[in-house]
């Protein structure tokens, strides 16, 4: 196998949605041409917010300290779960295989994080990481690395990964600046103070990495995984374009604040606010509009995920006009809506709705 090999260094954040993108065009059939490619990136322009998909930005950041200290805020493309803080020193990566590789998304974690991440770590100096199952990687209960994995099957089955880990020691305080960490977030951690939980390969090895270590730390340990060459090689025309074409949206206030309280009730002027919460295995929210007891409006939040993408909208479009007496009914078009191959992924059909309906107080 030939793996191509897009790096950069000290980047524009958005880079971190490249593999998004590049992956999102090829499954619709809009880029014709998509290699085998990794992804890797040492260190950032500046430092970022990573936004989930469906999350609130005004509940997950505190947007003066963002412009106070230069922070820049990142949503990602069309993928869930939680809020993550990345500073300048933080190594990224990825890797895109326009074809099926692996069985399903527990195997591709096993080989892409409890090898190939784990080998990268350790060959940095990491000789004490642990993987643990399915997507973390810890040395002495810190959690070393973020990883994600998504499948995407439009007209092509797309398989993307990426992953993240400090690099180098990072700023202890700026994170909480710029974050609202809830308590609860921490509840079911056996870390809970939350300045603990961070960890970095200069901080937790025995090595300082010099640029240009993470990147060939990358390539040696996809290429031993995957039998392949990979060779340093740029975009194709083809992909520069859709790459700047989702790049003005990505940058664009409408789709960074496309989940956004103050938005929410700005568009709902004249009536009552309402909102509630649920820790499941990932936080529910509900924001809610109402006209008497019915409901004229609903934002759902959160670090969960869905599949497909935009699933959240569907539901809440089966939800407006109900009264807040109608948790049954709201619970039956969801599951009739709910298809084979559809996932609501951190709580189930009914758990999702639920804030709703506490919020609504009706239930």
């Amino acid at each position: 196998m030939n793996i191509r090999l897009l790096y950069f260094e000290e980047t524009d954040p958005q880079i971190f949605n490249l593999a998004s993108i590049l992956s999102y065009a090829y499954s619709i059939g809009e880029l014709n041409e998509m290699p085998p490619t990794l992804i890797v990136m040492e260190g950032f322009s500046r430092s970022f917010s990573y936004l989930g998909y469906y999350q609130d930005v005004d509940r997950e950041v505190k947007l003066d300290n963002v412009m106070k200290y230069n922070v820049e805020l990142v949503r990602r493309w069309k993928l869930g779960m939680g809020n993550i803080f990345m500073d300048k020193i933080t190594g990224g990566w990825a890797i895109i295989f326009p074809q099926k590789v692996f069985k399903n998304s527990a195997e591709a974690y096993d080989i892409l994080v409890g090898k190939v991440f784990l080998d990268v770590v350790k060959s940095l100096g990491v000789i004490n990481a642990e993987y643990v199952s399915p997507n973390d990687i810890r040395v002495k209960g810190k959690k070393l690395c973020g990883t994600g994995v998504s499948i995407l099957n439009d007209k092509r089955e797309v398989v993307f990964f990426n992953g993240f880990t400090n690099l180098w020691k990072p700023d202890p305080e700026l994170p909480f600046k710029i974050l609202n960490i809830p308590p609860e977030k921490f509840a079911d951690k056996a870390i809970k103070k939350p300045e603990e939980y961070f960890a970095a390969i200069e901080i937790d090895g025995n090595l300082t990495p010099k640029l240009g270590d993470f990147r060939e730390a990358l390539v040696k340990a996809v290429s031993k995984e995957f039998n392949a060459k990979v060779e340093t090689e740029e975009l194709s025309d083809e992909e520069e374009k859709v790459w700047r074409k989702y790049l003005n949206i990505l940058k664009s206030e409408d789709f960074i604040f496309r989940r956004s309280t103050g938005k929410f009730m700005s568009k709902n002027r004249g009536y009552e606010y309402t909102f509630a919460q649920k820790k499941y295995r990932k936080l529910v929210q509900a924001s809610l509009a109402l006209d008497s007891n019915r409901i004229k409006d609903v934002m759902i939040t959160g670090d969960f995920g869905l599949v497909p993408p935009d699933l959240d909208e569907d539901i809440v479009k089966e939800l407006i006009g109900l009264t807040c007496d109608d948790f049954e009914v709201a619970k039956n078009r969801v599951l009739k809506l709910v298809k084979n191959g559809y996932e609501i992924i951190g709580a189930s059909i009914e758990e999702f709705i639920t804030p709703v309906f506490i919020a609504c107080r009706g239930y």
